[in-house]
């Protein structure tokens, strides 16, 4: 059997979310035993011209949803353009995501290798075809920010690891 457009798509999608969900769980645990305000944390980020944590999880969470809705073209949910300045924010905006991606099929995405991925970021219009999109861009974003999300915790002493990051099997 061929690997599907879907496989490529929705699968690391919904691994990675979940993974990240749980990611959250320990470091809204670390800030609570260790007594660290929440929002210092999420406002926290490895250089001074990066993202902060919270928008890290923001980003995320949207790339997880916007790499296998633009191959299906299906409407999706709707999220304010703010970052989390809790975990219990940031953990609704990820979980959130997950079920809207978990409610895709294969019908929906299989079969999209060659549509035309297109959208505005900014004043920048962008395109792909469906397999370009997921392999130059939507997937490499999408691990980009989980990877900074987990790299800022775990730089901040919360003990995660591999197996948190690769999430449930």
């Amino acid at each position: 059997m061929a690997y599907s457009m879907y496989d490529a798509a929705v699968t690391p999608c919904i691994q990675q979310l979940t993974a990240l969900l749980g990611i959250i769980d320990k470091a809204a645990a670390h800030c609570t035993e260790k007594k660290i305000d929440e929002a210092w944390l999420l406002t926290d980020r490895l250089a001074p011209d990066m993202f902060s944590l919270g928008r890290q999880i923001r980003q995320a969470a949207d790339f997880g949803r916007n790499v296998p809705g633009r191959l299906c073209g299906a409407a999706q949910p709707e999220f304010a353009a703010v970052d989390p300045v809790t975990f219990a924010e940031a953990k609704d905006r990820v979980q959130k995501s997950l079920d809207w991606v978990k409610t895709l099929t294969r019908a929906q995405i299989d079969g999209t290798e060659d549509k035309t991925v297109a959208w505005t970021a900014g004043t920048r219009e962008m395109s792909f075809t469906g397999a370009k999109y997921i392999q130059w861009f939507g997937l490499p974003n999408f691990f980009f920010f989980v990877t900074t999300a987990y790299n800022i915790l775990r730089h901040r002493g919360v003990d995660v690891g591999k197996r948190d990051f690769l999430g449930p099997q």
